[in-house]
């Protein structure tokens, strides 16, 4: 088995769902990067979600039809999933019927992919019929999954995500799911947590033999919902190893609401699912960039290694630049000069970026997409500048009050400088929901970085420039205490 069986994209965020061009050219994209799976499943969208009983208009069917026919063009099976576990009522015979003829109305125009998708609910049945005649909450899920199983029909592929999908603890419902629901029917899993860094062979196989079946795992990223909106995040996929294949059927990445951004990661995962064993990150996301990159690929990749920090690598703020800076940093008198040069050039490099993507990129979509992050791109690349600036006349002054004239102008152009709420270089300040429990009264936060504060490489440049200059002028610096 060299590649995984499933190997997709979840369009599954909180936020506005994608416009149908932009749909289309991700489904292409992914189908010739060898992915064959595109769920539609946007948690925004009222009739998957909170309006779930609601039929979709046959304009809409329309158009479900031909993505499922540009997806069966590139190699990809087009799915629908539908989310009524906020307010359906299991015993309730209406409620049922009307999912199933739901599922029945995606089956008719063509959709042989489904999913029942029952995540992000309470963890208890709250219905006093519900709780009349079911035995707990997976029990209930059990009898729905059946029934739609039943009516999308065995030629369809069908997979839930449960209530309780994050984690590696067993629970009484997962036990229940492992033992009841149809072994044809794949359970969907988002590692230990919801955005995990890393996905352990260990932690898969256990919550397969748990569910008595190989599982789905629904990969959160590279999403930037709900608190994590200030992020892009533009790196390769890892922290899966391929030894995943011996209990994991497949996998579907959860893209930013930002589609042509995402290709980059899901490009890097594409090459991952379909040669797991010779998977390589780095020239993975080279060929990515070439591709996405279009007319300006060295400036993408310049600006792509600003917005690689995430769960999966909450070091990277652009490993280059970090370097060049704390070789300066650490340099002695001697070598001060030279180092600092190599920081002046390596700068001068990234200020061109914005220019470039501005002038050159081929996808004026892309560009679209990220010119709030140029913006930021732009506004730290100056604040570094300054702070290098101030270095290089630190070291020219002769006098001290040449050196107090150059602090003085070093902080007086930084109060200048706006940011705001978008990120490079690194957070500030951003929450990832690294919850590993869903249980009601149990929810909490593992052992994985959740919340990164005072992340940004630029904060480093002018703090080291600070107390640089503080230390020679003999300042003394207010700070709030802890």
């Amino acid at each position: 088995m060299n590649e995984f069986s499933l190997r997709g994209v979840v369009e599954g965020f909180y936020g506005p769902s994608y416009e149908e061009d932009d749909r289309m050219a991700v489904i292409e994209a992914i189908g010739r990067r060898g992915m064959n799976a595109y769920l539609y499943a946007p948690k925004d969208d009222p009739l998957q979600r909170e309006h779930w009983r609601e039929p979709y208009p046959e304009s809409n069917l329309e158009r479900f039809a031909r993505w499922i026919e540009r997806g069966e063009a590139v190699g990809v099976r087009v799915g629908f999933a539908v989310s009524p576990g906020l307010s359906i009522r299991y015993a309730v015979e209406d409620d049922v019927a009307t999912l199933c003829s739901k599922f029945a109305r995606f089956h008719e125009i063509g959709c042989r992919f489904f999913s029942l998708q029952l995540d992000d609910v309470p963890s208890t049945l709250q219905h006093a019929e519900d709780r009349v005649a079911f035995e707990s909450l997976a029990s209930a899920h059990v009898a729905l999954a059946h029934a739609v199983a039943e009516t999308v029909g065995e030629e369809s592929a069908l997979w839930l995500v449960p209530t309780d999908y994050a984690g590696t603890g067993h629970s009484p419902y997962l036990e229940t799911l492992g033992s009841e629901l149809d072994s044809r029917i794949e359970v969907a899993w988002t590692g230990r947590t919801v955005v995990s860094p890393t996905i352990r062979v260990e932690e898969a196989r256990e919550r397969a033999e748990l569910l008595k079946r190989r599982i789905v795992v629904w990969d959160n990223y590279p999403v930037t919902d709900g608190a994590m909106r200030p992020m892009l995040h533009l790196g390769p996929y890892v922290g899966r190893p391929p030894q995943l294949i011996e209990h994991v059927s497949g996998v579907l990445l959860n893209p930013m609401e930002h589609p042509r951004a995402s290709l980059p990661a899901l490009l890097t995962a594409a090459d991952y699912l379909t040669d797991p064993a010779g998977y390589v990150a780095e020239g993975s996301l080279t060929r990515a960039i070439e591709q996405v990159g279009a007319g300006a690929p060295e400036a993408l990749t310049l600006f792509a290694a600003a917005h690689c920090v995430s769960p999966l690598a909450p070091d990277e703020r652009d490993r280059e630049l970090e370097d060049g800076f704390h070789a300066f940093r650490d340099a002695d008198d001697a070598n001060r000069p030279e180092r600092l040069d190599e920081l002046d050039r390596l700068l001068a490099l990234r200020e061109a970026v914005p220019k470039a993507l501005r002038d050159r990129l081929a996808d004026r979509a892309l560009l679209a997409e990220i010119e709030p992050w140029l913006e930021s791109f732009s506004t730290e690349c100056l604040r570094m500048r300054i702070a290098v600036d101030f270095h290089r006349a630190l070291g020219d002054a002769e006098s001290a009050m040449e050196r107090f004239l150059a602090f003085s102008r070093f902080e007086g152009r930084l109060t200048h400088l706006i940011t705001g709420k978008h990120t490079s270089f690194g957070p500030r300040r951003v929450l990832y929901p690294q919850l590993r429990n869903h249980e009601d009264d149990r929810a909490r936060f593992g052992d994985d970085p959740s919340l990164f504060i005072d992340h940004c490489l630029a904060d480093a440049f002018v703090k080291h420039a600070e107390a640089t200059g503080a230390q020679a002028l003999g300042a003394v610096r207010l700070e709030v205490p802890q």
